[in-house]
């Protein structure tokens, strides 16, 4: 607790923090294997952390924070009750660790971490999505369309440059922030005057909204997008505004959809991937060479990091279980156990051409519905239990004209209309252009892999 008390006290500023009172504290809640009833998540595994003491941290849908052992053996809740759906954490270089959430709010817990946060602070005016830590500095990732850049002795340090939200935030190895966006461009923030932080400097921009980035040793940046790509960016240090960067950039293909998880062993010579389609890809850096393609039983996996050694890839799944993957001897350590009813997992064999083809409605479009009492993050209706409900059936969305009047029902028959323009489409205005898929093999290959990943 001592190691993360400096930081705390330059953090704790009263324009910016609302210090978590402190609650009378709840009985110890003894440790739980976690094949237990009660140990694990009821929701989709969203973040992980790997602590330098070898201790993982997750984060869930169902807004719990569980500190397990490293072999996943043991875990603990680390709050006695569900608070915001977690979305980020980060480990602090100086001990314990950062989370936040849905609602936007900045929480450090201490070293070993208690029942409660240390400290609370709340900035970000949307969902905090994404955390870097480095030296003392954190750095913030909001879908309000800004960042922050957490500092010794300053307030936090607002950053707006993006148009839209701010998806991924990463150290660069030279210690200059990065962050990605859904508006498919990569800024670094230079430091300006009396530390504060210049005018935003564009490293690169795609066509694609961006999910991820991880800075690693040697300058390398790592940018994943929803196209299923990896973007290696060998970026020189000495200057932040490196150009050329087509140059000096490669890319590997991860997956043929959306990617959700993206983690880097501690030294840079490891990276992981994963998507909505349910498999795991790792591979060797800086070559960019595939070392391991992994099953994981057709479930989405959102959120990965490895042990501090690299021996364990940990994957937390849609299913609400955390699996730990030996990587020298290609074996899963438990899974454990959600708590209550987890949702079946979807098929191995998952139509991984309709994975490809989906990512283009994956931008606005969840395959599942999210857990009871959270937030829809999309813009779109989530697709969850999509053939045979109504077609203007997910509760609270706000559908409009015919599409609200429908009484039809959602098909295979009917989505291929709708996407091909076919006469028997029920009447919908897509409030998006509906994107026209032109190859019947591709509309054939989507049709199966929404059969198959929204049956939960």
């Amino acid at each position: 607790m001592l190691r993360l008390l400096g930081l705390l006290l330059l953090l704790s500023l009263p324009a910016a923090a609302a210090a978590a009172s402190d609650p009378p504290r709840a009985a110890p809640v003894a440790v739980q294997a976690a094949a237990g009833p009660a140990a694990g998540h009821a929701g989709p595994v969203q973040a992980l952390a790997v602590l330098p003491q070898g201790g993982v941290v997750s984060g869930g849908a169902d807004g719990l924070l569980y500190l397990w052992s490293a072999d996943l053996a043991v875990a603990r809740p680390l709050a006695p009750a569900a608070t915001a759906p977690v979305l980020a954490l980060a480990a602090l270089p100086s001990g314990g660790f950062a989370s936040g959430g849905q609602d936007g709010a900045l929480s450090l817990w201490g070293d070993p971490p208690g029942d409660h946060p240390a400290l609370r602070l709340e900035e970000h005016a949307g969902p905090l999505v994404a955390l870097a830590a480095q030296a003392g500095l954190l750095l913030s990732a909001s879908a309000d369309g800004t960042a922050r850049l957490w500092q010794p002795g300053q307030p936090p340090r607002r950053l707006e440059g993006h148009r839209g939200p701010v998806t991924g935030a990463a150290f660069r190895a030279d210690g200059l922030p990065v962050t990605a966006g859904g508006d498919g461009q990569l800024l670094g923030w230079p430091a300006g005057e009396a530390g504060g932080v210049a005018r935003p400097v564009l490293l690169a921009s795609f066509g694609v909204p961006l999910s991820a980035v991880l800075g690693l040793p040697g300058g390398l940046l790592v940018v994943a997008g929803t196209d299923g790509l990896l973007r290696l960016l060998a970026m020189p240090t000495a200057a932040p505004a490196a150009a050329a960067l087509a140059s000096t950039g490669r890319h590997v293909e991860a997956g043929r959809g959306p990617l959700a998880g993206l983690a880097a062993s501690a030294d840079g010579s490891l990276l992981a991937a994963a998507g909505p389609g349910g498999g795991l890809s790792v591979w060797s850096l800086p070559e960019g060479r595939l070392r391991h393609s992994l099953a994981s039983g057709g479930v989405a996996v959102g959120s990965l990091a490895f042990s501090p050694d690299a021996a364990l890839l940990y994957a937390g799944g849609a299913d609400g279980r955390l699996r730990a993957i030996d990587l020298q001897r290609g074996v899963v350590l438990g899974p454990a156990a959600a708590a209550g009813s987890p949702r079946p997992a979807r098929p191995a064999a998952i139509d991984m051409e309709g994975a490809r083809v989906f990512r283009g409605c994956g931008g606005c479009h969840s395959l599942s519905a999210p857990p009871s009492g959270a937030a829809e993050l999309k813009a779109g209706p989530h697709l969850g239990k999509l053939f045979g409900r109504p077609v203007a059936g997910v509760a609270g969305y706000a559908y409009s004209g015919a599409l609200a009047r429908s009484q039809g029902i959602w098909t295979k028959q009917a989505l291929a209309d709708l996407l091909t323009g076919g006469a028997e489409a029920p009447p919908v205005a897509h409030p998006a252009p509906a994107p026209a898929v032109e190859e019947a093999e591709d509309l054939a290959a989507l049709l199966r892999f929404l059969e198959q990943a929204t049956k939960d």
